[in-house]
C-alpha cells in the first residue's frame, strides 16, 4: 500500500509513521491535514495506538469523530497486535469494510510457503521435512525466512534439503527446546534435563519465561490427554485447541510419558514456583532447577 501511494522519492515528504500509545490523536490528525508535497497523497501509518482498546477513550472519541472527515489527499493505515472487537473506533471501521484481520497461517499453508520459498531457489524439500522444520524451527514465518535461506546457503549445489540439513545449520525455537525438556522429564533423564536447562540460561533465556513455557506445554498435553481419553482424533484436538496437527500429535507422544495425575501435580508445582520467584520467596534460576530436578527423577 505504502508503494502504491508514495512515489519512493517522495516519502520522506509524504510518509508519517507513528508508533506507540503516547502519541495523542490530535497530532495524528494535525499530519493528516497537512498537504502532500508534489504528490497526490500523504500517507500516515500509525502502530500499536491501542486506540482500538478501552484505555484511550478520549483520543479513540476524537479519532472517531474525525474518521468520517478525512481529506481526500490523505489515507491512513492502523496497524495494531492488539484489537477490542468491542471498541467504537473498530466498530466504525468495520462497518466501513475497512478492517482486515491478519491471522498466522495454518500448518498447511505454512508448509506450502515454505515449500514455494525453496522452488524459487531451485531447491526442493519433502512435506515431511517441511512438517520436521517447523517442529524444530518454529512457526514465526520471519524464523522461518532467515533458516530457509541458511538452508540454501548451507546445501550450496545439492538440491534436495534433509533433516540432517535442519539439524546441522537452523536454530532451534525456544519451543523446540521445551518439547526436549519435557521429554527428558517424562523419561525421567534428569541430567539431560539440566543440560538443556542449562544451554537456555546460558542464551539468556529468563528463567520466569522457561518456567511459563514448560507451565504451557504441560498444560497443552494434558489437555490432549484427556481429549484423546475422551475418543477425539488428533484432528478434532487439534481444531478444539487451535494448535498445528504435528504439536498435538507430538503432545500425544509425551502424554503416554505422563499420567493425568503426574500432569496435573506439575502444573500446581509450575504455579507454586512462579508464585515463589515473584515474591522473592526464591532466586528464579534456583526455583526452576529444583522443580526440573524433583519432576525428573
Amino acid at each position: 500500500m505504502q508503494k502504491k501511494l508514495i512515489p519512493s522519492e517522495l516519502q520522506m515528504m509524504n510518509l508519517t509513521v507513528f508508533e506507540g500509545k503516547t502519541i495523542p490523536s490530535s497530532q495524528i490528525i494535525e499530519s493528516m491535514e497537512i498537504l502532500p508535497f508534489m504528490g497526490d497523497k500523504r500517507l500516515i501509518i500509525v502502530k500499536n495506538s491501542e486506540l482500538f482498546t478501552s484505555g484511550r477513550k478520549n483520543d479513540t472519541e476524537l479519532m472517531c469523530e474525525y474518521i468520517p472527515n478525512i481529506p481526500p489527499t490523505s489515507c491512513i493505515i492502523f496497524v495494531e497486535d492488539t484489537v477490542d472487537k468491542r471498541n467504537k473506533l473498530f466498530k466504525l471501521m468495520h462497518s466501513r469494510k475497512l478492517t482486515v484481520e491478519c491471522e498466522p497461517l495454518k500448518e498447511n499453508d505454512l508448509l506450502t510457503w515454505i515449500k514455494r520459498e525453496f522452488n524459487r531457489k531451485d531447491k526442493s524439500i519433502d512435506s515431511k521435512t517441511g512438517i520436521y522444520m517447523l517442529r524444530i524451527v518454529g512457526t514465526s514465518m520471519v524464523n522461518l525466512s532467515n533458516e530457509i535461506q541458511k538452508l540454501i546457503d548451507y546445501v550450496e549445489e545439492r538440491r534436495d534439503i534433509t533433516p540432517k540439513d535442519i539439524d546441522d545449520i537452523c536454530i532451534k525455537s525456544l519451543d523446540a527446546h521445551i518439547f526436549d525438556l519435557v521429554k527428558a522429564m517424562g523419561y525421567k533423564k534428569v541430567d539431560q534435563a539440566l543440560e538443556i536447562y542449562s544451554n537456555l540460561i546460558l542464551i539468556k533465556e529468563p528463567p520466569i519465561r522457561i518456567l511459563s513455557m514448560l507451565t504451557r506445554q504441560i498444560r497443552l498435553i494434558l489437555q490432549v490427554k484427556h481429549l484423546y481419553e475422551q475418543g477425539l482424533a488428533s484432528k478434532e484436538i487439534s481444531e478444539i485447541l487451535k494448535q498445528p496437527f504435528f504439536v498435538i500429535n507430538d503432545c500425544l507422544k509425551q502424554s503416554q510419558l505422563f499420567t493425568m495425575e503426574k500432569l496435573k501435580e506439575a502444573i500446581e508445582e509450575c504455579l507454586q514456583t512462579d508464585i515463589d520467584v515473584k515474591t522473592g520467596k526464591m532466586d528464579g534460576e534456583l526455583a526452576v532447577e529444583m522443580f526440573l530436578m524433583k519432576n525428573s527423577k
